[in-house]
């Protein structure tokens, strides 16, 4: 812990922040609206500020019940977003320790083992991804599985335990890795006659760890059949976009071979073709420290405990993460079976092997002193190759020669003193402790800058458009419509996106992912990131960007609340926008039409079904809104008073003061698993402009509550407690059948 907290110092002890890629776009603002749900005593069921708000607790991909969350909601936001992956990595490392220490290896070797895993360019890069408590927990994982305990309800508890918390940190990948990994150790690592045993304690955890983590997996499952990527369904090319190419196995050997990956600028990359043409992976690199390199095939012919598991754990990984990048690309528009992508996410298991083998590998240099010639002949070839590329040529005017050149100096670098640390290892107590020293510097001397940080005003404070936001809007009626998917590219912002790292200022200005989170403001229209949004919704941005090409499109964006715009100084307006201000980069539009996100309507157009709705979508008249009531039909209404009570992402309490019946319009995703009463009395809404909500509201005077819930809750509820009473089960059973009988 105190190594990972030195790693960190920065941020962790100044005003910095991890940011950078998915990171600011995607993953703090999510967690930010998951904090401030804690924050106020509530679950965070409902994400407000995304897709005129969308369900959040459903959404696996966040994570939302992970116990560490709420805990972390006790802290200022700031601090908790350092806290989060600094944490996960420590635990991650403790758990390497305890795993490699019980299958017999030397305290320096599953040290070494620990930092091989915590500071790969794998791990590392996790920082910008909500996968880090599955990586964390993997080696945990193992350990209960493996280690003998006192009595086997304890075992039973603690291997459910570890599963549980992987269950209800939500991704689908590492859960299916820690599965994985526990398989192939009964199979390969325990004696043949206790295989069958372990295998049923496994799915025994696995059934309890399921029952304490029920609220997460049934209001997952309740939320699937509703989303874009179950009803529209996603295509191979989409499913495998993240996989790992057969080159990048280079990386094994060479931190950075394509260019300065970690750096997020695609300028810095010289070999675009080794991501597929895309400007890098999604792990900056597979680099885990020459160690690890070294130990493959140090370790090739030996045996030992957990070799032949870490062998087949590598081979397995690699082939499922790069033979998908190997697919035709006419099978790019194929549909997929399975909704689920990014195998190089696999590549945590790739990470996981290699520190065994890492671990493997110092005990094998702590035990023999011979000479390895074949180290100082790759380290000559690595500085041979480095001076050949570094000299550049005539056809290197880009300078990509000389930064291959660079990168090859530096793996050669880290390549030596590798190989004397682990010459090193086998000498007096003194040269074995400096070269524990310097097999620990290596992989943090290569990946510890992936982890890019920035000041904490860069991150989250309010852009100037967003404060021009607080004087227009104070109450948050409108929301904002971020141009970028609507009009053609635009060659200013090309320019800008080249002298911005991280694309920090690309995520804050373009309002097209989730970064108006963080200042409690809304977007409709936006990039569906985790391709989680509602199917409705995504059906209405199709709708959207057809609209944009029509010079009477101005109803349609201002039915949405969408009252501000903002677009690149080159690029036109919208319809029914008009600039009110801007800088040097950004024209800031005003749709005057535009109406508030809570609204009793005075006209609207009956639907029997969404296709007949989305047909009516282009003659609504200004102020119109289409309701699926199951009939044809046209109403009107007088003008009516709408009071706010209450008005936070997971409640809404407003008043009515209507004189003739009329429909309360919330732009708020349509959606079953919520609860709406009429003073006192359930009502049920009907969609609303496709994607929306719409409740019938009678006349005179009432009071409205709406409160969002987490699907199935009332029932997945009692599953944790019904895994608590099966263990206390199980451990009487087990003390009453050891108790002495008294005859």
């Amino acid at each position: 812990m105190l190594l990972v907290a030195a790693v960190y110092a920065d941020p962790l002890f100044s005003a910095r922040q991890f940011a950078g890629r998915d990171l600011i776009a995607y993953n703090l603002p999510v967690e930010k609206a998951i904090h401030d749900a804690y924050a106020r005593g509530r679950l965070p069921v409902w994400l407000e500020g995304v897709s005129g708000g969308r369900p959040l607790l459903p959404n696996p991909n966040i994570g939302a019940l992970y116990p560490l969350r709420p805990l972390l909601a006790a802290v200022p936001f700031g601090l908790s977003a350092k806290l989060f992956p600094v944490l996960h990595w420590a635990l991650g490392g403790i758990g390497m320790l305890l795993f490699l220490r019980h299958i017999a290896l030397s305290p320096p070797a599953a040290w070494i083992g620990a930092v091989t895993y915590v500071f790969s360019g794998v791990s590392v890069s996790e920082v910008f991804f909500p996968h880090l408590p599955g990586l964390a927990l993997l080696p945990w994982v193992l350990w209960t599985l493996s280690r003998p305990w006192r009595s086997s309800a304890g075992g039973l508890a603690a291997l459910s335990l570890v599963l549980a918390l992987d269950l209800l940190a939500g991704d689908i990948f590492t859960v299916g890795l820690a599965l994985l990994a526990a398989v192939l150790w009964i199979l390969l690592e325990r004696p043949r006659d206790e295989r069958a045993g372990q295998l049923g304690r496994l799915g025994a955890a696995l059934v309890l760890a399921c029952l304490a983590a029920a609220p997460q997996l049934v209001a997952t499952a309740l939320w699937i059949p509703e989303t874009n990527r179950s009803v529209l369904g996603m295509r191979l090319g989409e499913v495998f976009y993240f996989s790992i190419r057969p080159e990048r196995l280079l990386e094994l050997l060479i931190p950075f071979p394509f260019g300065a990956t970690w750096a997020i600028d695609p300028s810095r990359i010289w070999a675009p073709s080794a991501f597929g043409g895309k400007t890098f992976g999604m792990f900056a690199t597979l680099y885990a420290g020459a160690l690890a390199a070294i130990a493959v095939i140090e370790t090739w012919r030996r045996r030992g405990p957990g070799l032949r598991f870490a062998r087949a754990l590598a081979l397995v990984c690699l082939v499922l993460s790069v033979l998908p990048s190997l697919m035709p690309l006419a099978w790019n528009r194929l549909r997929s079976p399975l909704s689920l992508r990014n195998p190089e996410k696999l590549a945590i298991g790739l990470a996981f092997a290699f520190a065994v083998l890492a671990a493997h590998a110092v005990e094998a240099f702590r035990s023999e002193d011979r000479r390895r010639r074949w180290l100082l002949g790759v380290g000559a070839a690595l500085a041979l190759a480095a001076a050949l590329f570094a000299s550049g040529g005539r056809g290197d005017s880009d300078g990509r020669f000389r930064g291959a050149g660079h990168s090859l100096a530096e793996a050669g670098l880290f390549w030596m003193a590798t190989a004397l640390a682990a010459a090193g290892l086998h000498a007096s107590r003194r040269a074995s402790a400096l070269s524990l020293l310097a097999l620990t510097a290596v992989p943090i001397a290569a990946n510890r800058r992936i982890a890019a940080t920035f000041r904490g005003d860069e991150v989250f404070a309010p852009t100037a458009f967003a404060r021009m936001l607080d004087r227009a809007d104070p109450g948050g009626e409108y929301r904002v419509l971020g141009t970028a998917q609507y009009l053609p590219p635009s060659p200013l912002q090309a320019a800008h996106d080249g002298a911005d790292p991280g694309f920090l200022e690309f995520s804050r200005r373009n309002w097209d992912q989730y970064v108006q989170v963080f200042w409690s403001r809304g977007t409709v229209l936006n990039y569906d990131f985790d391709a989680g949004d509602l199917a409705r919704v995504e059906s209405l941005r199709r709708v959207a960007r057809t609209a944009a090409g029509f010079a009477d499109a101005a109803p349609f964006f201002g039915a949405l609340a969408l009252r501000f715009a903002v677009r690149s100084r080159d690029q036109p307006p919208l319809p029914g926008y008009r600039r009110v201000g801007g800088d040097a980069l950004q024209d800031w539009d005003e749709h005057s039409g535009a109406s508030p996100d809570l609204r009793l309507l005075t006209g609207w157009r009956e639907a029997r079904n969404a296709l007949e709705a989305v047909r009516l979508l282009p003659r609504l008249s200004p102020g119109e809104v289409v309701l699926e009531t199951g009939r044809l039909g046209r109403g009107a209404a007088q003008p009516a008073r709408l009071f706010t009570v209450e008005e936070t992402p997971e409640r809404l309490v407003l008043r009515t003061e209507a004189a003739t019946p009329s429909w309360l319009f919330v732009l708020r995703g349509h959606w079953r698993h919520r609860t709406i009463r009429i003073d006192g009395e359930r009502a049920e809404a009907v969609p609303a402009q496709v994607a929306f909500s719409a409740v019938s509201i009678p006349a005179g005077n009432h009071t409205v509550e709406w409160r969002e819930e987490a699907p199935g809750w009332p029932a997945s509820r009692w599953g944790p407690i019904l895994s608590l009473l099966a263990l206390g089960w199980l451990a009487q059973r087990r003390r009453s059948a050891s108790a002495p009988s008294l005859s």
